[in-house]
C-alpha cells in the first residue's frame, strides 16, 4: 500500500502527528530546558503541562490544517455531540472508573503515574492538570478515532480498518510497557466500534479522559500516602 496514496492519506498523517509529538516527548535536551527554568519541584509539573500542548498541536492542528486546505477527500470532521455519546460514555465510565481505582493501587502502577510527579498540589494546579489531560486526549482521539480510523473506513472494511487502528494504537503504547500496550488492544477495539456506530469522536474522547483524570485522582493519593507511610 502506497502511504502517499488517497487511501493511505489517513495513515501518513496520523504517523507523522504523533511521531512529531513523540519526538518532543522524548528531548532530552527541551526536558532539561525546563529543569533549569524551574524550580525542581516544579519542573515536572511544566514539563507535563508543555508536552500534552504540543501533543494537541501535532495530532489534532496539524492534521486538521491538512485536511482543511490540502486534502477533503478522506474524511470531514464531524463536531456534533449526539444521544449515543452520552449513552456509551455513561456506561462505560461505570465499568472503568471502579477498575482503574483498583488498579492504581498496584506497585508497577505507581512506578509510572502520576505522570507529574510533586510531593504538594495547590487546586489550580490539579484543576490544570486534569484540564491538561483533556487537551491532549482530544487530539489523541481526533488523531486516532477521527483521522486514521475514520479515514480508513472509505477505502476499507470496517474490519481492516479496525485492525489498522489498533495495531498503530497498540504501538504507540509500546514505550509504557507491556502491561499498556496489551491493554490497549481491547480499549482500541471497543473505540472503534462505538466510534463506528456513533460517527463522532466524542465517546472514545469522553472515556478516555474519564479515564486519565480517574487514574490521576486514584494514582496521586496512593502515592501521597506511601510517601506518608515512609516518614
Amino acid at each position: 500500500m502506497n502511504l502517499v496514496s488517497i487511501e493511505g492519506s489517513p495513515i501518513a498523517i496520523s504517523i507523522i502527528g504523533y511521531l512529531l509529538y513523540f519526538y518532543f516527548l522524548k528531548s532530552e535536551i527541551i526536558r532539561q530546558h525546563f529543569q533549569k527554568l524551574f524550580h525542581p519541584r516544579k519542573a515536572s509539573f511544566y514539563w507535563v503541562q508543555f508536552t500534552r500542548g504540543i501533543a494537541f498541536m501535532c495530532m489534532a492542528i496539524l492534521p486538521l490544517v491538512f485536511i482543511l486546505f490540502c486534502d477533503h477527500t478522506f474524511w470531514s470532521p464531524n463536531f456534533t455531540w449526539k444521544n449515543q455519546d452520552s449513552l456509551f460514555t455513561f456506561i462505560l465510565a461505570i465499568i472503568l472508573i471502579p477498575l482503574g481505582a483498583i488498579n492504581s493501587r498496584s506497585k508497577d502502577h505507581l512506578i509510572q503515574y502520576p505522570q507529574v510527579r510533586m510531593d504538594k498540589w495547590n487546586p489550580i494546579e490539579y484543576i490544570i492538570n486534569i484540564l491538561s489531560w483533556g487537551i491532549y486526549l482530544l487530539g489523541y482521539e481526533y488523531l486516532f478515532r477521527g483521522v486514521l480510523f475514520m479515514g480508513l473506513l472509505p477505502f476499507f472494511s470496517s474490519l481492516q480498518a479496525i485492525a489498522i487502528n489498533t495495531t498503530l494504537y497498540s504501538l504507540a503504547h509500546l514505550y509504557k510497557g507491556k502491561k499498556e500496550t496489551l491493554g490497549s488492544i481491547p480499549l482500541g477495539i471497543v473505540l472503534c466500534l462505538i466510534t463506528l456506530e456513533t460517527r463522532t469522536i466524542w465517546t472514545a474522547f469522553a472515556v478516555h479522559w474519564i479515564m486519565a483524570s480517574n487514574n490521576f485522582i486514584w494514582s496521586q493519593h496512593h502515592q501521597s500516602l506511601q510517601k506518608k507511610n515512609l516518614y
